[in-house]
């Protein structure tokens, strides 16, 4: 199943799901996240979506790409998944608001080279 979603496909899941995360959180205050249940789920499910988009990139676009942290994508995707009790809400906060925005740049300049 790797192989039958292209790299483009992937990478324009990923950069969907960076954009509905902004979009979700943009003017929001760290009081409004922790407060809606509803919203902490869906940013989840979308982190989960870009480590899963991320896991299917071949390893030659993995390689020819290093500046995004594939691995990093990965491993959030299988900690969100398998460790679903532990999630650290603040971490999941802190990340998208310091590390969302770096991502999406460097996804955005993956798509216009391949």
């Amino acid at each position: 199943m790797k192989n039958k979603i292209s790299d483009k496909e992937r990478l324009l899941h990923i950069l969907d799901s960076i954009d509905s995360i902004i979009d979700f959180t943009q003017d929001l205050s760290y009081q409004q996240y922790t407060d809606d249940f509803k919203l902490r789920l869906a940013l989840i499910k979308l982190l989960e979506i870009i480590g899963e988009a991320a896991n299917g990139i071949t390893d030659e676009t993995q390689s020819r790409f290093s500046e995004v942290e594939w691995s990093i994508l990965k491993s959030v995707r299988n900690v969100l998944v398998h460790e679903y009790f532990g999630i650290d809400y603040d971490i999941i906060w802190n990340a998208i608001k310091d590390r969302i925005p770096d991502l999406k740049q460097k996804i955005s300049n993956v798509l216009v080279q391949l």
